[in-house]
């Protein structure tokens, strides 16, 4: 699994010219190539681009694609670096299962009255943009255009969405989320098919036994969990009222199931607490465990939520830290909520100037040898992005999504989880009336930063309904 997150894109760069114009304006290849360059150089920011040339023959496209599809990149960026015929491009770009995105644009900003007449022979990729998505469109080819000048700021922040989508895709089509315990019975926003999870987004369920988790915490190495509790000691701030047993248990459900996370190759887990109470196997509940893992890049969903999971696990790759939260309490007057779970967040995004504190949870809805140790922090304010991963109607999937404010709101006193006030960017009323009419769950993962217009791009690669709220 990579749990770094936010990485680079990996781009197929595909650019095309007409063969022709090898002999008949043999400036034009070395004037394209070093367009190439600007372009790639251009994408290097957000991309690491594979250019294997310029392809002006079926051949050559047929190897570029070939080689794009060896490397398992993420997307194809299509460049008419001068017109070029659609058909040396169209089966390959046809056989494909990779995102292909065509970049319309030229060299030239302008073309002012007293420009050179080479300025026309150098930029007229443009009707070899409308010759390849003519035929694309008549073969059923699925693609995406993005025009506009390569050094305007819009058009490569809109190619940089799409190529930000395509590199989560390819993630969730191949991520798996370990589920132990069940979907809690009754819960039934996040209720899903297993099957039409995987189907439609790519994301497996793995079934985690708890009898394996606990041998595995049984046998913790003694060695591994003091150091990890000492570097616990040394990150967080600790309660006095959690004992050294309390929260060696906790370390050692920690140490086990990431033993379980590295062995099933998992990018998330979704654990139910009661399927802990009801099985009696653990000695404790897993909340220090989730948002130790949150900050290292797994994903998680509370109550067997596999679908949160898969939610932050796509948050992650587009945003690089992803946390699990729902909302709790309406705040009328902050025009806010506040989002809250039982004892799990991703640490890594709470405010810098304050203590992250290490509680003990006297959670008192099951029974447990001890009690948990959880995480309590305020969240850094500053402007961020909610998912709600769901099923609507006819088993179709969706998301649901929010952009907003994380306020400056520390936890309540006596707070043993993690808390944060979210502002929606319309109106509290309007938004939350909105919200449940587009079937968003009572869970979400959260990311900083404003990320709609890339999810809405992945709901088109994954071909799920879309609602911004």
């Amino acid at each position: 699994m990579d749990t770094d997150g936010h990485g680079k894109a990996r781009v197929g760069f595909l650019g095309l010219m007409l063969q022709a114009y090898d002999a008949s304006f043999p400036e034009l290849r070395p004037y394209a190539e070093a367009f190439a360059g600007e372009l790639a150089a251009t994408m290097a920011p957000f991309a690491d681009v594979d250019f294997p040339g310029i392809c002006n023959t079926r051949d050559a496209v047929e190897a570029a694609v070939q080689r794009f599809e060896a490397a398992d990149l993420d997307v194809i960026i299509v460049v008419l670096l001068t017109y070029a015929p659609s058909l040396i491009a169209l089966p390959a770009l046809k056989a494909t299962r990779l995102p292909i995105v065509i970049f319309n644009t030229q060299r030239a900003v302008t073309v002012p009255q007293d420009a050179p007449g080479a300025v026309l022979i150098e930029n007229h990729g443009m009707h070899g943009v409308q010759d390849l998505a003519n035929v694309l469109l008549r073969a059923g080819v699925s693609f995406r255009i993005v025009t506009g000048h390569y050094r305007d700021q819009a058009a490569v922040s809109e190619l940089e969405h799409h190529v930000r989508a395509a590199h989560a895709v390819h993630a969730l089509r191949r991520c798996r989320v370990g589920l132990l315990g069940y979907p809690m019975q009754d819960m039934g926003d996040f209720a899903v098919d297993e099957t039409a999870l995987l189907a439609q987004v790519g994301a497996q369920v793995r079934r985690i036994p708890s009898a394996m988790v606990a041998e595995l915490a049984r046998r913790a190495p003694a060695n591994e969990i003091e150091d990890m509790m000492a570097k616990d000691r040394a990150t967080f701030e600790v309660d006095p009222a959690l004992s050294e047993d309390e929260l060696r248990a906790s370390l050692r459900l920690e140490w086990a199931l990431r033993a379980v996370a590295a062995e099933m190759h998992l990018d998330g887990l979704a654990v139910h607490f009661m399927a802990i109470d009801e099985e009696r196997v653990l000695e404790t509940l897993p909340f220090l465990a989730a948002s130790k893992m949150l900050a290292d890049g797994y994903s998680y969903g509370g109550e067997g939520d596999v679908t949160s999971a898969v939610a932050g696990i796509l948050m992650r790759e587009i945003a690089g830290q992803a946390n699990f939260t729902e909302m709790f309490t309406m705040d009328f007057e902050a025009n806010a909520f506040v989002m809250a779970h039982m004892g799990e967040g991703n640490y890594r995004m709470a405010r810098r100037d304050r203590p992250v504190r290490l509680m003990r949870n006297p959670f008192s809805m099951v029974r447990l040898a001890y009690a948990p140790a959880s995480l309590s922090f305020a969240m850094e304010p500053g402007e961020a992005t909610i998912v709600s991963l769901t099923t609507g109607p006819q088993g179709r999937l969706r998301l649901v999504v929010s952009e907003g404010e994380v306020l400056d709101f520390a936890p309540l006193p006596g707070a043993n989880n993690p808390q944060t006030k979210f502002a929606p960017r319309r109106p509290l009323r309007e938004f939350l009336t909105e919200f449940s009419l587009a079937g968003g769950s009572h869970h979400q993962a959260l990311a900083y930063g404003s990320h709609s217009a890339t999810i809405e791009r992945i709901a088109e690669l994954l071909d799920l309904d879309c609602c911004l709220i």
